[in-house]
Formats: structure tokens, sequence, C-alpha cells
């Protein structure tokens, strides 16, 4: 990296951006705020994972420090002076100065309209409310975990409105997590998409009756599980010297560190699918998220584009090739390994119970025709909670009118409903859109590779799934924050996102 300084009338000398001040501040002042968030993050893990119910009150308060502390760290005077001469000296366009200056601005402008006060009340709320939740989700009793749901959409909207936004309160939470999109688009993209996915349903669901439902059923110990979960995440890329899996309520993927990269997922002793599938789709994550520059931790240029393009990591490995042909022709034997029932299936009986089409009650057990549907119904109760629309006391009744509508099922309890995700009690409020942008992200981009590396599909009859990753690698994950969404699509597609491929895929796997 490196840029030209004028010195006296005629001659220029040329200064790399390692020589130029405010820049290195800027750096150091990111790995200061980097290592704060590490260990924000890694409470925010042992909540998830082990930490016990009366430690809720100081672990509330620890991430109110971390949060506000990194908040004022970040929004100083001085981070503006240094922003400013990094901006007035200008550094050569793509490389990873001018991607962090770019990324910082952006941050900087957003994170400086908010007070730090805000953030650790947030911090405080969001670390109560994930604890209501888990108790509420256990009892099936949205009362308990409403008043601290009616909080968060509180602050939300407290949030939004520090942050500014044009026309609708719900694009300044969106920017968050993908930047430049808006809820107006989004509702367009979703009107189109909707009975795209109804005229599939019908056909892939008389095809799916072929299959029993409790086809493979049966008793898959945990141990069993856990460890063919590992052995084909291996497989595919996922880096157990700088990762490990653990058992949460909902399953995630965090990234406390360089070298330490965070799964969970949840098990059903009689389905070794759902553990197997959430591994799958954490798994995505957790390999673009190994796959960036571990020397930019923390920086733009070593950060993912977008919640929409991490989404299409997750999705591209957990449906796009955990759910093919040539993955069951490839682990029918390990699996039989591990689980001896599965003794004289085929690999046909695995992939059809893989591809199930049914509607069902819970998201990340929702097959892929259903799952957008699943996506567009917490898209339009958030817009209307957000908006005030919608009293947060009437999401369970709103909840099972509008499922019973997309659906045809009447939800049994709350737990089925409205308190199966984690997201709103952890502050996710604009983050469910970017499962379906990752959707369609996944098949341009999976259809894209395919066809500028035809030993891809060798690789994928093998179960080697090295050339798949190294396209990604190279396309998506070393990028970091270079592009926005649409450029980094653009880039590695020829395309913006676009729904075609997504169609297409699932005509061709369920019509």
């Amino acid at each position: 990296m490196s840029i030209f300084v004028e010195v006296g009338k005629n001659r220029l000398l040329r200064m790399s951006a390692t020589d130029f001040a405010p820049y290195q501040n800027l750096l150091a002042r990111t790995r200061e705020i980097a290592l704060l968030d590490s260990a924000a993050r890694l409470l925010e893990w042992d909540q998830e994972t082990g930490m016990p119910p009366r430690a809720v009150d100081w672990r509330a308060e620890q991430l109110a420090f971390f949060g506000g502390r990194t908040h004022r760290l970040f929004t100083s005077a001085e981070v503006g002076d240094w922003l400013k001469a990094c901006e007035d000296q200008g550094f050569g366009e793509g490389t990873a100065a001018a991607t962090n200056v770019a990324g910082w601005r952006r941050k900087y402008d957003r994170a400086t309209r908010v007070p730090a006060a805000l953030v650790e009340e947030f911090e405080r709320a969001k670390t109560h409310a994930r604890t209501a939740w888990v108790e509420a989700r256990a009892h099936a009793d949205f009362r308990r975990f409403q008043p601290h749901l009616e909080t968060i959409f509180v602050l939300s909207r407290q949030l939004a409105d520090c942050w500014g936004y044009a026309s609708d309160r719900y694009d300044a939470l969106l920017e968050e997590y993908e930047p430049g999109a808006r809820a107006a688009d989004l509702a367009t993209l979703f009107a189109a998409l909707r009975p795209a996915l109804l005229e599939i349903l019908g056909p892939a669901m008389e095809k799916s009756a072929r299959t029993p439902a409790d086809l493979l059923r049966g008793e898959y110990p945990e141990e069993q599980q856990a460890a063919f979960n590992r052995e084909i995440a291996a497989a595919c890329g996922f880096d157990f010297e700088a990762g490990r899996i653990d058992t949460t309520t909902h399953p995630f993927c965090t990234t406390l560190a360089p070298g330490d990269c965070r799964l969970t997922t949840r098990y059903d002793r009689t389905n070794f699918f759902v553990s197997l599938y959430g591994v799958l789709h954490e798994a995505g994550h957790g390999m673009y998220e190994q796959g960036l520059d571990a020397a930019a931790f923390g920086t733009p240029a070593g950060s993912a584009a977008s919640l929409g393009v991490h989404e299409s990591q997750s999705r591209l490995w957990e449906n796009l090739v955990g759910r093919a042909p040539e993955f069951w022709e490839r682990w029918l034997p390990r699996a039989t390994h591990y689980f001896p029932r599965l003794a004289g299936r085929t690999p046909a009986e695995l992939t059809a119970a893989a591809n199930r089409v049914a509607p069902t009650f819970i998201r990340v057990e929702a097959d892929q025709v259903t799952y957008d549907l699943h996506i567009i119904l917490r898209f339009e109760i958030e817009r209307a909670l957000l908006a005030g629309d919608l009293a947060v006391a009437d999401v369970p009744a709103a909840w099972n009118a509008a499922f019973e509508r997309a659906f045809g099922l009447k939800v049994p309890d709350d737990a089925r409903g409205c308190l199966q995700d984690t997201h709103w009690a952890v502050g996710l409020v604009g983050y469910f859109p970017t499962y379906t942008l990752g959707n369609l992200n996944a098949a341009q981009l999976f259809t894209q590779a395919r066809k500028e590396r035809p030993e891809i599909d060798a690789g994928l009859r093998a179960g080697q799934y090295t050339p798949l990753l190294a396209w990604m690698r190279e396309k998506v994950h070393r990028l970091g924050q270079r592009h926005l969404p649409p450029q980094l699509l653009t880039h590695a597609t020829g395309r913006p996102t676009q729904a075609d491929d997504y169609i297409a895929t699932l005509r061709a796997r369920f019509g």
C-alpha cells in the first residue's frame, strides 16, 4: 500500500501507508477495540453455552461496560480527525488501506449519532432478554418474555432514530446487517418470490409424499451424532485447530479472535438431521470467518461483507452441498458406521428424506421451498412492530394467524411459534431478511463457481470440497469488505443479487 505526497513544487515522495501516522493510529485504535470486543464475545458465548442463571445481572453489567467502552473509543473526536486525514491523503483503490478507511467512515458516521448510554442500556437489555427468552421458550409462555421484547423494540426504535432514515425506520436497522438494502426493495422482492415458491410447493409436496416423514426416525446417540458432524465439517474445510462445536438452545457461529471460531448446534436423539444440518449451516459461517484475512482481524478488510453474504455461505453448504444426491452417495457409508440402524438404506432414500418438503413450525428445520416463507412472515411482523402498527402483546396472535395463512397449520404453542428464534432476544431486529438474501446469493455463487471450475462437480461426487472452498476463498472470503454486497456479487458472478438462479435451483430439485 502506498501513496504519493507532494514535496516542494514538482517533486513527489512515495510514502507507504505504514508510514502515515493517522492511518497507524486508526489501526492501533481498531486493535484495542478488537481486543475488548473479543472479550465481550467470549462472555456472550459463555452466556449461551454454560453461564449459570444467577450470573445474568453481573453479565449484563460486563457486556454494558465493554459495549460502552468500545463505543467511546471509536467515536472519540481524534478518530474523526485521523479519518479525515486519511481521506485527504488518499489510498490506492482496492487496497486494504482504502477498504479500511471507507469502512471506518461508514461505521464512524453511524456510531457518532448514538450516545454511549444508549449502547450500554441496549447491552443490558439484550442480556436480560436472552435469559428470559430461554425460560419462556422452555415453558412455551410468551408472557415471560413480553416485557423484555417491549424493551428491545423501544430501544431499537431509539437506535433507528439516532442513525436516521429517509422514509422507513426499518432501513436504519437493516443497514447494520446489509449495507445499502432497503425495506421497500425487500418487500418488492418478497412479493415476487412468494408466488414462485408457492408454485413449486405443490409439486414438491406431492413428490415428497412418497417419502414417509418417519423414514429415518430412531435412536441416534448424541455422542455418535457429534462425531459424525465433526467428520463432515472437517471434510468440508472447517479447521478444528481454529474452532470447536458446542451445544446451545439455538445454533449460532461466533468468532472470538483469529484462530478461535465457535460453532454450536442442538441435538434431537430421534433425528440426526437436526444437528447435522445445523452444523453444516454454522460451518459455512465458520469457513467464511476462517477464510478472512487473520492479519486484518477487526478491520473492514478482515471482516465479512454483509450478513446476506455471510448467510450465502451457510445456506450453500447446508443445502446446495449437504442435501445433494452426491452428498449422501459419499457419506451414507460413514453415517452407517456411526448409526448402524441405517444399514440397508440407500443414498436415494437419505437424499429424499433430506429434501422432503412439508410445512413445519420450526424455521431452522424447514425445507428449502418453505424456508423463505418463514423469513417473509418475520420480516412483516418486524416492520409492523417497529412502526408501532403491532403491539408486542399481540405478537402471538398475529404470528399464529399469519402462520396459518402462509402454511395452513395451526401453531400449537408459543415455543413452536413466536418464541422459536433467539434473534429478537439478542437485539437482532432487521436481521431476518438476510437469510433470504443468503439463499439467493448462495445459488448465484454456486452456479457461477461450477461454471468456472468443472473440477468442483467431480470434487462434490468424491467428497473432495477443496475446489469449491478455494473458489469461495478467492471470490468472497479474502475480499473482506472491499465491495458492498451488490458489487461483490457482480465481481464474483457478473450480476448483482437476483432470484433467477435460486428459483431455477429449486425447480430443478423439487419441480
